[in-house]
């Protein structure tokens, strides 16, 4: 007989949308796996908590943390303002730059500015697409509502470039399985975007933040977070802390 684990201490509900790899995304068998999952695992583990992941919409989930249908969120999101305002945020667990990603000429554009005139993939409601507009970037292909599908624009060359998160676009290119896939580049746009990605609990819940972030202290003093971070990133070290 299997030994059965024992109960840990609390259970959580973690909000997420399940549709970022490798954050966070749906396997074969409809569960929902990533980077984001393994970690909030581990601190869990560490801090005696179970977490038990609902994928709901990106847009809802912050209403469904302050309504208490959630009481963590890890869903890729990055520290900013807005957020801040509706959250109380746990200290980051990874980066999360965007990036230019293009067929490797040996003349790569490095800032957005230098797409001027040339067709560029995007998620729609992403923050590159406000940030391609603000850069004068015209020709824009957003109408789609992931960024696996704005990728698969620039694979068929419907575009000439695709722009958005790193850890997403890299992973989608790295799992193609195409042999005659193109060899790409990257470029951070703005190396000095602030693009530390954590988890959020509710307002006021100091208790479970503190849990949260000692547990994420502890795995990465202990080598956890490293293996759970090569499992996903493998050697590129762009989205690591430093």
């Amino acid at each position: 007989a299997v030994a059965s684990t024992p109960a840990r201490a609390e259970s959580y509900i973690v909000g997420t949308d399940a549709n970022f790899p490798p954050f966070d995304f749906r396997d074969e068998k409809g569960q929902v796996v990533g980077f984001d999952v393994d970690v909030l695992r581990a601190i869990g583990e560490n801090q005696d908590f179970d977490v038990n992941f609902v994928a709901g919409k990106r847009a809802d989930l912050f209403n469904k943390l302050n309504d208490n249908t959630f009481n963590i969120l890890a869903s890729c999101l990055g520290i900013n303002p807005e957020r801040l305002e509706k959250s109380d945020m746990s200290e980051p667990y990874v980066f999360a730059p965007n990036i230019i990603m293009g067929k490797d000429t040996g003349n790569n554009p490095k800032t957005l500015a230098q797409l001027a005139g040339k067709k560029v993939a995007i998620q729609s409601d992403s923050f590159s697409l406000d940030a391609l507009q603000k850069a004068g970037v015209k020709d824009l292909l957003s109408d789609n509502s992931s960024l696996y599908l704005a990728y698969k624009e620039f694979l068929r060359g419907d575009a000439d470039y695709v722009v958005g998160d790193a850890g997403a676009l890299d992973y989608h290119h790295k799992v193609n399985p195409d042999p005659n896939k193109p060899k790409v580049f990257t470029a951070i746009y703005a190396p000095d975007e602030d693009v530390r990605v954590a988890f959020a609990v509710k307002k006021g819940d100091t208790k479970l933040l503190k849990k949260i972030n000692t547990g994420l202290k502890n795995i990465q003093a202990n080598g956890v977070y490293d293996q759970i971070y090569t499992k996903w990133f493998g050697t590129d070290n762009s989205l690591r802390l430093r």
